[in-house]
């Protein structure tokens, strides 16, 4: 009986591969086209002449030449650096905000949550290119609201897009403001699910509001926190849209991200190959700190 139930059981396994083949090959068509070609693609092209000069016409083969050019460009290094820098200030500035919001939103103490939950998450649900624009409008020397504001207490007007260390601090802002809900959200509930008898027997042992957050909340949401990290340093990495919308990463170049800096060799300078081949090492560097990421996490688990 047992031999038998196995050799039926096997046979239904094979029976339902084809169908099981049928059901993933659209997904795997949609990663093969929209994932690995370009990948591919961009490896070959980083390997050529292509500009926009001979695009349809012959494309010379010229091996590692781009890279070569690349390690001589002190724009590359400016960039990279620009972008970790970008990281290093922002991710800190996201994962404080999220986590401010959702203690505020957890606490018993606050009323009216409902509203302020749906407010919370205006910036998420906001076209991002809607809030960029709205964000340049505020923060236009002439007519922006911030040096409205500034002027009407006394202090002089600042040039917010047209100065290179203002615009980076404008970037930081709106990206705060962006990615905050998402780390709200999974903050918040990973809060709500702590046992309120941890912080009932705190009180009653005299631990303040402070006391509280980093002894309790902190240590057991800190899987949950280290996951917003990862992301939120990953979407800081590969950032396009903000700088390029509110200022086109100016003034000049001067705050030419990654992502921006391949954008702009390539649709704008029209040297495929060589914006190619600087998009292959930017995805490298993105590899490498997913790998470092991803095994900071497995320690936090073991631990």
């Amino acid at each position: 009986m047992r031999v038998g139930f196995k050799m039926r059981g096997r046979k239904s396994v094979w029976h339902n591969a084809p169908l099981a083949l049928w059901l993933i090959l659209p997904g795997l068509l949609l990663f093969l086209c929209f994932n690995l070609y370009p990948i591919v693609h961009s490896l070959y092209v980083s390997a050529t002449d292509m500009n926009f000069y001979n695009i349809g016409e012959h494309i010379n083969f010229i091996g590692l030449s781009n890279y070569q050019k690349l390690l001589g460009d002190p724009h590359i290094y400016r960039a990279i650096i620009l972008t970790l820098i970008f990281v290093a200030t922002s991710v800190p500035l996201k994962i404080l905000a999220g986590l401010l919001f959702a203690f505020i939103l957890n606490s018993e103490q606050v009323l009216g949550k409902p509203i302020l939950r749906s407010l919370s998450i205006l910036p998420w649900v906001v076209p991002l290119i809607f809030s960029c624009f709205l964000w340049r409008g505020m923060f236009t020397f002439d007519f922006g609201a911030v040096n409205q504001i500034f002027k009407s207490i006394g202090l002089p007007a600042v040039n917010w897009l047209y100065d290179a260390r203002n615009a980076f601090i404008v970037y930081i802002i709106v990206e705060v403001w962006l990615a905050y809900p998402f780390i709200m959200t999974v903050l918040l509930g990973a809060m709500q699910s702590i046992p309120p008898d941890l912080y009932e027997s705190a009180s009653m042992d005299g631990a303040g509001t402070w006391r509280k957050l980093k002894s309790i909340t902190v240590p057991l949401i800190k899987r949950p926190l280290l996951f917003t990290a990862i992301l939120t340093s990953i979407s800081s990495i590969t950032m396009f849209m903000v700088p390029f919308l509110i200022n086109d990463a100016g003034p000049g170049r001067s705050n030419d991200f990654m992502m921006v800096y391949g954008y702009k060799e390539a649709f704008q300078g029209g040297r495929y190959g060589y914006a190619a081949a600087f998009m292959v090492i930017a995805m490298l560097i993105c590899s490498v700190f997913i790998i470092i990421s991803l095994k900071a996490s497995k320690l936090t688990k073991e631990e």
